[in-house]
């Protein structure tokens, strides 16, 4: 195949969804290049020993952070000391004091280091029968959330290139596209010397194929497919039995490759392949998506009923676009909603968001319900409940008990309802941890080995044991277990206390406010200024985000272009980004911008694509001002998708290195909205001088704008404290330390 060729095919299958680009086997794996060892007590130990300080180090500096931030951008000493009473450490005062940008800048970079905390690395056991003796051990590491991995054989090295293919774009309307399957493996293949292929989307796949994954035929089916796959890439032959489940002809081995084809879990799937609708050879785990106005069935789903029950699809399709009402009912009843005041425009729009896929804190929240229905409906200050919809259900009655049962009947309810509407049609979507175990198997024996099973830690050991029986690998997910109802009393009663003894001692409670910390002048822009561009499409509209930043890498302004727009709705977006940028430079906080633009509703809206960490989006201004939200505050709430060390990883960096701390220095010439306040652990400053000289330039600026009040040459009558300032005109002044009023000396 002549290399132009070779290029424009992988070239197509990448643009299709069908195959990933080339990168190192270690991006998609964490485990690559780590040698299994046996599971021993001492190793069970530390790896509960290292998720319990990963957690506690996020959890602390979060603290510390929100501690920091109650202070403000110019404390009083007074106030300072009453915060070292509280608790706050005194070398982190030091520290905030001394850095430039001082106390905020210190609590900003606390958020960051404890969303960027890294994940402890996987522990790769040899697969073997656990010993009982273990068990309680093993099962303390998953309950702390640690990734586990038990291995026939080790992995390749992290270095090893590395391509991962989704079989279920392969499969079309009409029916199984082999041959452009064979050719854009057969390309990657070729292109990559000693290389990895990375199998997905079998479940997917057999779906699309209108076959039960836990049938018979599915499962063969699922097996040729992986077959066909080594074929390709290996040269292997492609045997009758495997061509007979897919209607395909058998293919005699050919020149062999040095190629290897695996089935395995991948660090980060979305931001590989982010129309993969399945992993690995794992069946369909959740057969919904969420469009532009109402959730609908995945596209395998779509392409299987379509082959198996085309007149039922659009029945289905109706049935799933409608099941924001029925969630609402299931949660908490639309008659008891009703009895508290919600109307039925109110019920409307909350049936709407719930069937966007909202989770029940954002359906209720002001963002959807609007200020009018709030305010005149239930009587309520729309301002107390800016973020999340659970204030609201409470000031209405429910409670903490009620909502939390509503939350949980919402937790797949729509997916519940999609599967019994494929189930009505004969498709069997509940496949059993023993149905999924034959499948791998199937898959493992097609490709002679290499495929590893993700086992939820939720499921208990039973299932891992019997992957390992069936000589496959398991990897183990870990999930921390929150705390339980003895512990939620136990600190409501301690924050009750807490009130009271606030209450008689005549104490203010503070709460996290934000302190402006630029004054009301326009502070201008550098000429040469950093940010960073982000395409986007919001509801199959191309959006282009542009931002400038300070020199210190704050958010300066936006640029908003989408060119394909109407005049007049192009125009009111520009005009738009620049009142916004207006008023960054003028010290509104980006908070602001977004408490009010977040959750917007209007056209265009919908999937969220070519943003790693949002999907879906309300409206233009809502995807907007949550991505700013993201990269420049350290917003994760507002973020469907987790890229960060405790969830999915960030690719390559995180296997060994630590994350570096984003400097003053490195603000100078990096974006931090394009790093998402994340300093990249291969960038070096050099120029210890001029970063030396800015320190001091922005310490003397800092001491500029504490200087207010200025302080007097005499000292305190009273104190003795040489902290005298004038409160008037005449002479009158005042001690910042004891309070004593008097005049100034002649």
């Amino acid at each position: 195949m002549p290399d132009q060729s070779r290029d424009e095919i992988l070239t197509a299958a990448e643009s299709d969804g069908l195959i990933s680009p080339e990168t190192a086997f270690g991006t998609l794996c964490r485990a690559a290049g780590l040698n299994p060892t046996e599971m021993t007590p001492m190793a069970l130990d530390g790896l509960v020993a290292s998720a319990s300080a990963a957690s506690l180090q996020s959890v602390s500096q979060l603290a510390l952070a929100e501690m920091l931030e109650r202070l403000g951008p110019a404390p009083r000493n007074a106030e300072l000391a009453e915060a070292l009473a509280s608790g706050l450490p005194q070398d982190l005062l030091e520290e905030a004091l001394r850095l430039p940008g001082g106390i905020l800048r210190t609590a900003d970079a606390l958020r960051a280091a404890a969303v960027d905390t890294p994940a402890p690395p996987p522990a790769v056991f040899t697969a073997q029968p656990v010993d009982i003796a273990l068990e309680p051990s093993l099962l303390a590491a998953l309950k702390e959330g640690a990734e586990i991995l038990f291995l026939q054989d080790a992995l390749p090295p992290a270095a090893a290139p590395a391509r991962l293919v989704d079989v279920s774009q392969a499969v079309s309307p009409d029916g199984f596209e082999d041959g452009f399957l064979i050719s854009a493996v057969d390309a990657a293949a070729a292109d990559m010397k000693d290389g990895i292929i990375i199998l997905t989307g079998l479940g997917a796949a057999v779906m699309a194929l209108g076959l039960d994954y836990a049938s018979d035929a599915g499962i063969a089916a699922g097996a040729a497919m992986a077959a066909l796959v080594r074929s390709a890439a290996t040269g292997a032959a492609f045997s009758a039995s495997h061509a007979k489940a897919l209607g395909l002809q058998a293919r005699k081995s050919g020149s062999k490759r040095p190629c290897r084809v695996m089935i395995l879990p991948v660090t980060d799937p979305m931001a590989t392949l982010p129309d993969c609708e399945s992993d690995g050879a794992a069946p369909v785990r959740a057969v919904l998506t969420y469009g532009d106005d109402a959730p609908s069935l995945i596209r395998a789903a779509r392409i299987g009923l379509a082959a198996r029950a085309p007149e039922a699809l659009p029945g289905v399709l109706d049935r799933i676009g409608n099941s924001g009402t029925q969630d609402l009912e299931t949660a908490l009843g639309t008659a008891r909603l009703r009895d508290r005041g919600f109307t039925e425009a109110a019920l409307d729009r909350v049936g709407r968001a719930l069937g966007e896929g909202l989770p029940l804190n954002a359906a209720f929240s002001r963002w959807v319900l609007g200020d009018e229905i709030i305010s005149h409906d239930l009587k309520l200050t729309p301002e107390n409940f800016d973020a999340d919809g659970r204030g609201v259900l409470s000031a209405m009655g429910f409670s903490r008990a009620d909502i939390a049962k509503a939350e949980a009947a919402l937790d797949g309810a729509g997916e519940a309802i999609a599967a019994r509407a494929l189930q009505e049609c004969g498709f069997v979507v509940d496949v059993s941890p023993a149905d999924e175990i034959r499948f791998a198997a199937a898959c493992n024996k097609a490709l002679g080995g290499g495929v590893i099973v993700s086992v939820s830690a939720r499921a208990g050991l039973d299932m891992a044991e019997a992957v390992i029986a069936d000589g496959l690998s398991a990897h183990l997910v870990g999930h921390r277990a929150p705390a339980g109802e003895d512990v939620r009393d136990r600190m409501e009663h301690i924050l009750s206390l807490a009130e009271e003894l606030a209450d008689e001692a005549d104490m203010p409670q503070t709460s996290p406010e934000f302190h402006e910390a630029r004054s009301a002048a326009r502070t201008r822009l550098p000429d040469r200024r950093k940010g960073y561009i982000q395409k986007a499409t919001v509801g199959g509209h191309k959006v282009y985000l542009h931002t400038g930043e300070f020199d210190d890498g704050h958010l300066g302004e936006i640029f908003l272009d989408m060119h394909k727009e109407g005049a007049a709705f192009r125009s009111l977006m520009n005009n738009f980004a620049i009142a916004t940028s207006i008023g960054l430079q003028y010290g509104v906080p980006l908070e602001e911008f977004v408490d009010a633009f977040v959750f917007t509703r209007f056209e265009p809206a919908g999937q969220v694509t070519g943003n790693d960490r949002i999907t879906r989006a309300t409206s233009i201004l809502d995807y907007i001002f949550r991505e700013l939200a993201v990269s420049y505050l350290g917003r994760d709430d507002l973020a469907e998708v987790d890229v960060t060390h405790d969830g999915l990883g960030r690719g390559a960096g995180d296997a060994t290195r630590e994350p570096a701390e984003f400097t003053e220095e490195a603000a100078q010439i990096i974006s931090r909205g394009f790093s998402r306040g994340h300093l990249p652990d291969n960038i070096v400053i050099l120029d210890k001088r001029r970063a030396e000289k800015q320190a001091e330039s922005d310490l003397d600026a800092d001491a500029e704008e504490l200087e207010s009040p200025a302080y007097l040459e005499q000292g305190c009558e009273s104190c003795g404290s040489f902290t005298v300032f004038a409160i008037s005109e005449d002479g009158d002044t005042s001690c910042d330390t004891c309070g004593e009023e008097g005049r100034v000396s002649k």
